[in-house]
């Protein structure tokens, strides 16, 4: 039996690690690998959701440690965390045998790097993206005091790199970056997109579609342009608004909804603009009512590395995707998956254009297959488990 502790600094009982590791690791073959996952819980979401969680992982070869993520102060709040966590995972080790220890993202691969060198363990550096890039340029580590903080993670990363024995990136671009700055080989790394719950972010409906936009006032004939999710740090809101502009040019009669549960000060006031917050299980009414996603970041290094998740949930509503240019693997896929989405330049010169020469994928179903054909969760899942089995010390 093969031993894998999975340390994940999202918890269980979070939306995310419900859909992005939860779902997953809840298909893997109980007779052949056995589980650990220690997470960092939010308390209030863990209250309202530990009793969910057990049951979900009560039939499966899953063994939970959950243990309470720490918010204040920075810094030092993450400090203590990692010292938490590495004390759990060694006495996990101890009672279990661990022979692989996963690590989804930056700060749980501090861990990993220690069991490495400790213990000799094999050690996957699961990256979600340039972590430490996407806090600097969202200007969330403007501070001073990230200066060595940030110098210090990059040392880290590097280290991540080069004794992980294999290493996971969202994305081909960030796969090409790695391998063009010499920190693996391209034999060690694999790629695969972020999962979507498909059962969650429902085909497109008529009657949903109608009851949303009655319920928000707008018209049957009206275009929607949606954006999810947050809006701030590395997620531009003027730019939203910018080529919301551009796009009533071609959709006069136009609407934009910002589904976000962040409270958000629009430098302009217009009636078209609707700012809206719902629980994660309506998420999909609202997209399914929309008629194209929005997927916008500031622009920067970290874009390389990002699989929006939100791209899924999009086609997987029936939605075309507006999006600017350079963002992970989008332009290939809009041109491997044709009338799915466009990119668009900075300065939004083509917008216009490419909304009026772009055929747009009409039959809604065939966007949701083109969800379902490239976040393929049975795919995903046959990439990790050959990671393990792989990595196993049997083999």
């Amino acid at each position: 039996m093969l031993t894998v502790l999975y340390i994940s600094y999202d918890g269980l009982t979070d939306a995310l690690g419900q859909s992005q590791v939860l779902s997953l690791i809840r298909k893997y073959p109980k007779d052949e690998i056995r589980v650990i996952i220690l997470s960092f819980e939010k308390k209030e979401a863990f209250e309202q959701g530990k009793g969910n969680i057990e049951k979900m992982i009560s039939n499966h070869n899953i063994i939970w440690e959950p243990l309470f993520y720490t918010k204040k102060p920075p810094i030092l709040s993450t400090i203590f965390d990692i010292y938490k966590g590495k004390k759990s995972a060694k006495r996990l080790h101890k009672k279990y045998t661990v022979q692989i220890i996963h690590c989804r993202g930056h700060i749980t691969s501090i861990m990993g790097l220690f069991f490495k060198k400790r213990y000799g363990l094999k050690f996957i550096f699961d990256m979600r993206g340039w972590f430490i890039n996407e806090k600097q340029e969202s200007g969330y580590w403007d501070h001073w005091i990230y200066i060595p903080v940030y110098r210090y993670l990059k040392h880290l990363e590097r280290k991540f790199f080069f004794s992980s024995d294999y290493i996971v990136s969202l994305t081909e671009a960030g796969k090409s970056e790695i391998i063009r700055q010499g920190l693996a080989a391209a034999n060690k790394i694999g790629v695969i997109p972020t999962l979507v719950d498909f059962t969650l972010f429902k085909p497109f409906d008529q009657d949903v579609y109608k009851l949303i936009r009655k319920k928000l006032k707008i018209p049957f004939d009206a275009s929607i342009l949606i954006h999810s999710g947050s809006v701030g740090g590395n997620y531009d809101i003027t730019k939203i608004l910018n080529i919301f502009e551009e796009f009533t040019k071609k959709f006069p009669v136009s609407f934009l909804i910002l589904l976000t549960k962040e409270k958000i000060n629009l430098p302009i006031q217009d009636q078209r603009v609707i700012v809206k917050s719902v629980p994660y299980n309506q998420v999909s009414d609202y997209l399914v009512a929309s008629d194209f996603g929005l997927i916008i970041y500031k622009p920067g290094f970290s874009t390389i590395g990002r699989s929006p998740t939100k791209l899924g949930e999009y086609w997987a509503s029936g939605m075309p995707v507006i999006s600017v240019k350079e963002i992970g693997d989008l332009e290939s896929l809009f041109t491997k998956y044709k009338g799915s989405g466009i990119s668009v330049l900075s300065d939004l010169s083509d917008l216009g254009a490419q909304l009026a020469e772009t055929q747009f994928i009409k039959e809604k179903n065939k966007l949701r297959n083109i969800a379902l054909e490239y976040y393929d969760e049975e795919k995903i899942k046959e990439f990790y488990l050959n990671i393990y089995r792989v990595l196993s010390p049997v083999n």
